[in-house]
């Protein structure tokens, strides 16, 4: 067999692991599940789906990948990417991060069959967040 993937230093899931961000039996079960969808799936999104890991420590795992590889800067900083949604309201304590992996699942399963689902109408269809905090949250991602 060649190398495995826990053998390559550089892996988001090794990385990770050694960080003591994850177990290996969460890092072997998202590795299958990333192997079933033929690699469609990031390592990272999958661990944050299952709540093993936050949107902050995939950012902190990306920043030591980056870094590992010889990059400059890390492939999505604060000032570069556009802040996510469910960050947001996490941050602002609309929502817990299990209701957002809960409805990320439920968006992802929408979407997989052909309904184009925002993560905030979902939310408020759910009850979960007011159309106010939405807003708040949405004037937040703008001015980042």
């Amino acid at each position: 067999m060649g190398k495995t993937p826990l053998a390559r230093p550089k892996l988001f899931g090794l990385i990770a692991l050694s960080q003591g961000l994850i177990t290996r039996e969460q890092l072997e079960e998202c590795l299958a599940v990333q192997q079933e969808s033929a690699g469609r799936l990031r390592l990272g999104a999958t661990m944050m789906e299952r709540g093993y890991l936050s949107d902050r420590q995939v950012m902190g795992v990306l920043a030591i990948q980056s870094r590992a590889a010889g990059k400059s800067s890390p492939p999505q900083t604060k000032s570069g990417r556009k802040r996510r949604l469910g960050e947001i309201l996490v941050e602002r304590g609309y929502i817990d991060h299990q209701t957002l992996t809960a409805v990320l699942r439920r968006q992802k399963l929408l979407r997989k069959n052909g309904m184009n689902a925002q993560l905030g109408e979902i939310l408020i269809s759910f009850g979960k967040i007011t159309r106010k905090q939405l807003t708040e949250a949405l004037k937040v991602q703008k001015s980042a």
